[in-house]
This record gives C-alpha cells, structure tokens and sequence, in this order.
C-alpha cells in the first residue's frame, strides 16, 4: 500500500504486534483471516496518514492481466506495449477518489468480499458496490479515452 518497501516492512512489523497483543480478544466465530486484514488495513492506512506518503498502493501486475515486462522476449514491441498499458492502468488508478480507490485495491488485490469490505470500511454493502461500480467504470472509460477509440 505505501509504495516504499521500507515503510511496507515497518507497517509490517507493527500490524504483527498488533496481531500478538490482540490475539486474545479475536472473536472464534469470525474468519481470522478477515479479523488479521482489518488489523493489516487499518495499521496501514494509520501509517500512511502519519508518513503523508498518499502514493497508493498497487500490483499491477496482480490488478490487470497484463504481460510482464520481459527484457529477455525478442519482440521489443511487445514489451513496449505491455509497459505503456502497465502505466496508463497505474496512473488511472492512481487518479481515483480514494474510497473507489481502497475498494477496487481491496476487491482486486487483496481479495476481500465486498460484505467484508463494507465492515473494514463502516460502509453500507450497497455504497461499496457503487464504489466499485464506479471506479470500473472510470477505469474503462480513462483508458478507451487514451486510446483514442
């Protein structure tokens, strides 16, 4: 989430302390896996907030199907094209407002259902759809736009 390995690992090292001294009071009923991504969520966001490093978060690689960058494939077109749609995704995602932004990154790349998504983030389900809603749509439309189509 914070674009800085450094800061990644510290926030890190702090959610699995959190993790430690709150391991008493995870509720069995719950997933843990759900209860440990809140804890991992929240201490990131905190974290940012506290560093002002908004830079936002994001595996391309993981978000969209695109083809790796591979110095070792013959077709330098290819590479080229497949580092071009890495950017123009990133920057896009980059420039939408933050809820869409958390929603699509916590759908996308972490995996989380939307009914967890709206209790990590006190929304209604219904407002974190439109997020995502949103957000796809934007997405779609920034890059057709720079396509030129």
């Amino acid at each position: 989430m914070s674009g800085d390995r450094n800061l990644a690992e510290d926030l890190f090292q702090e959610a699995l302390i959190k993790v430690w001294q709150g391991i008493g009071k995870f509720d069995r009923r719950h997933k843990f896996s759900s209860w440990l991504f809140a804890i991992a969520h929240n201490v990131a966001i905190d974290g940012l907030r506290k560093n002002k490093t908004r830079r936002n978060f994001i595996h391309i690689e993981e978000l969209a199907e695109l083809p790796a960058e591979d110095e070792s494939s013959g077709n330098p077109h290819l590479r080229l094209v497949a580092r071009e749609s890495r950017e123009k995704l990133y920057k896009t995602v980059e420039r939408l407002p933050e809820k869409q932004k958390n929603v699509l990154l916590l759908r996308l790349h972490g995996e989380v259902k939307f009914e967890e998504i709206a209790k990590l983030t006190g929304e209604p389900l219904n407002t974190v759809l439109g997020h995502m809603h949103c957000a796809v749509k934007r997405i779609k439309k920034r890059l057709r736009d720079t396509d030129g189509t």
